[in-house]
């Protein structure tokens, strides 16, 4: 990896963002990613402790999401908030092209090489693409508002919290990883980076399922509604497509199960020591679960 994570309180990170984003604004924020896992599952270590870098803040309704990026991004640049650009990227003019756009990630004011925020944005409904890119112009230069074709499954349902600030459920964004490489490229993580974007994807995904064994003794029931009632609002009559297609990403960890397994052990599974062979059952678990979907995706 090209920066080491740092072990950070989930807790106390989303209560110094939503500190930072006005009330009005708070609606169109979502939490996703490690910080929004690691206060799903607060109660399995007794502590909200994340080993992460950024924390992930996706904006909603897609309609309003650029000119939320621009009021919330510009507000914390003013207050001294500083942008981190990867691989020596800076921020973009008007004439460069917007999938060439540095993403808007930002640190607090003397953090240095710390934790920051990173926007995204709810993508259109008829997003088929992977990724696309959207302009937002800053007075410091131009950056890239990036969409993924299933982040509405992701942040559907998402619950709020004690800090006015609104988290995604682990189920949803574990549906949404299957999905989002049901088709896996092998793009990597970074340039200096040996593991395949596929593979901490969908290894986050076994691990939220595997946390959610350690939190619940039953949580199969839980999942199963939570992702229906998800693919009901998205993609109605479209449910064992959907679920083929998450059956599909699954298998993609085939032969690259222990790079998924050290990569999740260096993320959201770095509290709980996990060995490889409870994450392997967890795979295999969670592959139960998901023929269970299929089966009552058949009835719907």
């Amino acid at each position: 990896m090209n920066q080491p994570f740092l072990e950070l309180d989930a807790s106390l990170l989303l209560a110094t963002v939503a500190a930072r984003i006005p009330p009005a604004l708070r609606d169109n924020v979502v939490v996703i990613g490690s910080v929004a896992t690691a206060w799903a599952f607060r109660d399995v270590s007794g502590m909200a402790t994340v080993a992460t870098k950024d924390i992930d803040l996706l904006l909603r309704p897609t309609v309003d999401a650029v000119a939320t990026a621009v009021t919330l991004g510009q507000r914390l640049l003013d207050e001294g908030w500083m942008p981190q650009f990867s691989e020596g990227r800076e921020a973009g003019t008007a004439d460069t092209p917007d999938d060439q756009l540095p993403a808007l990630r930002l640190t607090p004011p003397g953090m240095g090489d710390g934790w920051f925020i990173e926007l995204l944005a709810e993508p259109a409904a008829s997003q088929t693409e992977r990724r696309t890119w959207r302009r937002v112009d800053t007075a410091q230069g131009a950056f890239g508002l990036p969409s993924f074709r299933f982040m509405p499954i992701a942040t559907h349902g998402a619950q709020e919290t004690p800090f006015g600030l609104l988290v995604a459920r682990p189920a949803c964004m574990a549906l949404a990883h299957l999905l989002e490489h049901a088709e896996p490229d092998h793009n990597r993580i970074s340039t200096q980076s040996g593991f395949l974007r596929f593979q901490k994807d969908l290894g986050r995904a076994v691990s939220l399922w595997w946390l959610a064994g350690e939190q619940a003794a039953s949580p199969g029931p839980v999942w199963l509604a939570a992702w229906h009632a998800a693919l009901d609002e998205i993609h109605p009559g479209r449910h064992l497509k959907m679920v083929t297609a998450a059956q599909s990403g699954l298998r993609a960890l085939d032969g690259y199960l222990r790079e998924a397994h050290r990569l999740s052990t260096l993320g959201v599974l770095a509290p709980h020591g996990t060995s490889f062979d409870a994450f392997k059952r967890a795979c295999e678990s969670l592959g139960r679960l998901l023929d269970n979907a299929a089966k009552t995706g058949q009835e719907r």
